[in-house]
């Protein structure tokens, strides 16, 4: 089982039984937002701390022979990535030093404006620069997954034309059956699916059900419903993006105070951010199992279970990472 989106606070002790309750077997870990260079270092670096202080339960993985060693020891493999390339902008030498760092999944552009293109909550879409084809280029030559979650419109699509390899959008639902610009339409969902890409849905309530202050797991299993049914069971995840850490401590990230501050149209207010609740019977990462549990009673074949769970993850990894 794979969460496409997840956070560092994962790795800490009180946190370890709901991962390994949920049965998930690897995650990509939000290191960086609108970080400088020096704040991502230092995150790195903590993170890699965490992990040494519990070497029987986690590793760094980065290709997907890390991820099956991971398991076959009873660990959970650990994949370093950014929701914003601001930590190097435009700098391909700095985003080799990321790489080389052990990062492994990138986000062009977080919810606004960067040197590579527009985010989903910018007041324009100008698609994605030149720059922005260049640090594209470099990323599917070095082999790190370009994640276009948070992009905007025209960047989504102009991204997705200009990789040479498959990209993902690890956390983001169907527009078709919620309607934010953060979720993707069906041109982009087909579009992502021609370079043999993945999507993973989130439980995000505002993407789940913008309707609803109580979205639900079938709510969730809805979003997976249409997405299997437009581009193939092959091409549909999981990519969480649960805070309940932040939830439980009151904690808002500085990006989230701003551009729930600049949108509440899209991400609900500030105090959303701790109040309302995840979709109900999906709204820990302790729970992942009620995913298993809902696709099976909806008639999904084992293999396409596995492969909804984690296995069209690890296959996109290993095809663009190694």
């Amino acid at each position: 089982m794979i969460d496409a989106l997840a956070f560092p606070y994962i790795c800490e002790t009180d946190y370890l039984p709901r991962i390994k309750q949920g049965g998930v077997t690897a995650s990509i870990v939000t290191v960086a937002y609108e970080d400088s260079f020096e704040s991502a270092v230092r995150k790195i670096d903590a993170l890699y701390t965490e992990i040494e202080n519990h070497p029987d339960d986690l590793a760094i993985a980065t290709t997907a022979g890390d991820v099956r060693e991971a398991k076959s020891n009873g660990k959970i493999a650990i994949i370093l990535g950014f929701q914003d390339t601001k930590p190097f902008g435009a700098d391909l030498s700095l985003l080799r030093v990321f790489y080389r760092m052990g990062v492994r999944c990138m986000q062009l552009v977080y919810n606004g404006r960067n040197l590579l293109g527009d985010g989903c909550c910018e007041n324009t879409d100008c698609g994605l620069s030149y720059a922005g084809r260049e640090v594209l280029e470099e990323m599917n030559r070095l082999g790190i997954l370009v994640d276009l979650s948070h992009c905007g419109d025209v960047t989504t699509l102009e991204a997705i034309e200009h990789s040479k390899d498959p990209v993902a959008f690890t956390h983001a639902n169907s527009r078709t059956l919620a309607i934010s610009p953060r979720n993707k339409t069906d041109e982009q969902l087909l579009a992502l699916v021609q370079k043999g890409g993945v999507v993973g849905v989130t439980s995000h309530p505002a993407f789940v059900n913008p309707k609803s202050n109580n979205p639900t797991l079938d709510d969730l299993l809805n979003h997976i419903a249409h997405m299997t049914d437009l581009i193939g069971v092959e091409h549909v995840g999981l990519g969480m993006d649960f805070v309940e850490k932040y939830k439980e401590d009151r904690t808002v990230l500085p990006a989230s105070v701003y551009w729930r501050t600049k949108r509440p149209d899209v991400f609900g207010t500030v105090a959303d951010a701790v109040d309302r609740p995840y979709a109900k019977g999906i709204d820990s990462v302790a729970m992942m199992g009620n995913i298993t549990g809902g696709l099976i009673d909806r008639g999904y074949r084992k293999a396409d279970v596995l492969n909804i769970l984690g296995g069209n993850f690890l296959r996109l990894f290993e095809t663009v990472v190694g």
